[in-house]
């Protein structure tokens, strides 16, 4: 399977490492845009912390993330960390004071709760973890990569470099007092110390395994979890480990106790462990979805926080047994948009969810689609029917603008990629394996049309009715002239994967592939010319809005836009890394991306300066439509969509 979902960066990689490989050849800034699903934001989070009142807190993540909660997480705002790299660790004094420290040597603090500003500390490192321990949490500690410790004896004001006596990369470090400190990381290394940090004792209780995380429960006991099923215990300060049998080999994320009895784990599974004996024993409890969980804090035997991907924060008041979820809206991936007004839109993703927006994406509300296949593309004719094509041959067809939704009949059970209507009975869908279907019965019924390659088909659009181009891996590109009855190979040098295509006319049209490949047709795509593209990711979307003007979106949060027929293509201004998979531009700040993770935002400011008067275009099929958009609600109302519940503030 050679789809652009396969060949986009997926999962959750081990981010204390991982998450840094895409800071430096890209800009990542949140101006210009605004959340619409998750709420409040849907970047990766890798470190939560709580002041001692418990209400006030922080949680930070990828692109310089960082939200702020005064009610112990119902409520959270995001902050601007003046940094455009990954936060990987929290630390909150108190509800004023917080520290946070991330790629590239950052190190950045807080002592108003709002205005963050950088500390200078004499290293480029990237920094992973940091922690604050002793009297009134004066005694600091940051790791990082290749070996590096520094503290501080001041609070964070200054900080000086210990000798770590390795050069392994370390992922976290936890502190009982000034004196006792862990430190843990790559290869399976645990370093220990009694003396503050003077001298630093180095054990491997994982056998070589990734050691994530580390926690005390005293001066002398103290627990590390890894990799490959790995927890280990000491109670002599570091000198000799137990391991503990979990009859498990899930890679464990992160450790920490509320007492020197109670303490939970996460792993990449999506479980998280508890322990009331102080981790001789763990037991596995499920998390409705199973979210990988990157951290988790508690603040007291009941009271605990957790985050991890695609922003979900939870919150349990029964000491990690239930969990509620603190974040809003869904996490499926959005693999396509179809906006019908400035208002009124649509969005499809995976395992058959279908969004509706009734006021330009400010809400979103679930439809029952009678199908957990993946939902790949999305169109309409007028602003009442539509079309959802997706995997496994999977057809979706409704005449009431969204509101309900219809199978259609079809022998194929191919992967289904891209859908296209000339009329509201003709449309064309394509799909794996040189997949070409055709309806003549406004998607009731489909057919098998002769396709000339085997290669995986992405996309397909009409100029006119007459016209249609339809793209896919490899460089292929196939035209039609006679309204889909036949189709045939365009030769062209292109040797990479096509992912998307869009007309604006009759003639003038864009395609973007892998490696960042633009293509430009001036005939309707009977001939393409290759441009020269300021990115080398994956593009998975692009939108034409005018004869020379288009915007294409993909992997690592890309936004490329040209108004000069691809001559030259601007790199925007991205507010995620998470990989965008649809893009849809009405002109203006009528601008919509999704992809990844459930992430949607619009725009809220003008694209670059060169796009002063962009006017709202036209579809591309100049069909007159017979029935208008109007707000509507789902028939089928989907109460439970299979999230974590949400969490409900308690009543004093």
């Amino acid at each position: 399977m050679r789809s652009r979902r396969v060949l986009a960066l997926g999962g959750l990689l081990f981010v204390f490492f991982v998450s840094f490989r895409g800071q430096s050849f890209s800009q990542r800034s949140a101006d210009g845009w605004q959340w619409q699903n998750p709420l409040p934001q849907g970047n990766p989070l890798y470190s939560i912390h709580f002041a001692p009142d418990k209400e006030t807190g922080y949680a930070v993540g990828a692109d310089g993330t960082i939200l702020r909660t005064e009610n112990g997480g119902f409520d959270w705002k995001r902050q601007d960390s003046q940094v455009e790299v990954t936060l990987s660790g929290v630390f909150v004094r108190d509800d004023n004071t917080a520290f946070a420290v991330g790629s590239r040597g950052t190190l950045i603090s807080t002592t108003n709760g709002k205005d963050w500003r950088a500390i200078p500390i004499e290293t480029k490192d990237h920094l992973a973890d940091i922690t604050f321990a002793g009297k009134d949490r004066m005694t600091g500690w940051i790791v990082g990569t290749y070996g590096r410790i520094i503290k501080s004896g001041d609070g964070g004001l200054t900080w000086l470099p210990q000798n770590s006596g390795t050069k392994e990369q370390l992922l976290h470090i936890n502190a009982f007092d000034a004196q006792h400190a862990a430190a843990v990381g790559l290869n399976g290394i645990v370093l220990t110390t009694t003396n503050g940090g003077d001298t630093w004792r180095r054990s491997d209780p994982c056998g070589g395994a990734v050691v994530s995380s580390v926690a005390y429960l005293s001066t002398r006991s103290v627990t590390v979890a890894g990799y490959n099923g790995c927890v280990a215990r000491s109670d002599d300060s570091g000198t000799h480990w137990t391991r503990s049998d979990l009859y498990s080999h899930a890679d464990f994320l992160s450790i920490g106790f509320a007492s020197d009895k109670t303490g939970s784990m996460t792993d990449a599974n999506g479980l998280v462990w508890l322990t009331g004996d102080g981790g001789v024993t763990w037991l596995p409890f499920n998390v409705r979805t199973n979210p990988k969980l990157v951290d988790v804090y508690f603040a007291d035997k009941f009271t605990g926080w957790a985050v991890g991907e695609n922003g979900l924060i939870l919150r349990s008041d029964d000491g990690g047994i239930s969990w509620q979820r603190l974040s809003e809206g869904g996490r499926e991936d959005v693999n396509d948009l179809a906006f019908v007004t400035d208002e009124i839109g649509l969005a499809v993703g995976s395992h058959g969810k279908i969004w509706l927006t009734n006021n330009g994406g400010r809400e979103w509300l679930p439809v029952y689609s009678d199908t957990e296949a993946n939902l790949n593309s999305a169109t309409f004719i007028d602003g009442q029917k539509g079309w959802v094509v997706g995997d496994h041959g999977t057809v979706l067809r409704t005449i009431n603008g969204g509101a309900s939704w219809g199978k259609g009949i079809s022998s194929n059970n191919a992967d289904l990629l891209g859908v296209s209507f000339i009329s509201e009975k003709v449309g064309f869908a394509v799909g794996a394996a040189g997949t070409i279907l055709k309806t003549t019965a406004a998607g009731a019924y489909w057919e098998v049309v002769p396709s000339p390659t085997h290669q995986w088909l992405e996309d397909i659009k009409f100029a006119d009715e007459k016209h249609g181009v339809i793209v896919g891996d490899r460089g292929t590109l196939l035209k039609t002239d006679d309204s889909g009855n036949t189709w045939k190979l365009v030769k062209t040098n292109a040797k990479e994967n096509l992912y998307a295509i869009s007309f604006y006319d009759e003639l003038n049209g864009f395609a973007v592939g892998s490696n960042g490949i633009t293509l430009r047709t001036s005939d309707a795509g009977a001939t393409w010319i290759d441009q020269e593209s300021p990115s080398r990711e994956n593009l998975f979307a692009v939108q034409a809005f005018g004869r020379d003007s288009a915007i294409a979106v993909g992997e690592l949060g890309t936004i490329i836009l040209t108004v000069n027929g691809g001559k030259t293509w601007a790199q925007q201004p991205s507010p995620t890394t998470k990989v965008l998979q649809a893009v849809h531009y009405r002109g203006g700040t009528r601008l919509w991306i999704a992809g990844r993770g459930g992430s949607m935002l619009k725009r809220i400011e003008p694209l670059n300066a060169q796009v002063i008067t962009v006017p709202l275009f036209a579809p591309t099929l100049r069909i007159a439509p017979k029935l208008h958009a109007k707000p509507r609600d789902p028939l089928v109302t989907v109460p439970d969509d299979g999230d974590i519940p949400a969490a409900v503030p308690k009543k004093p």
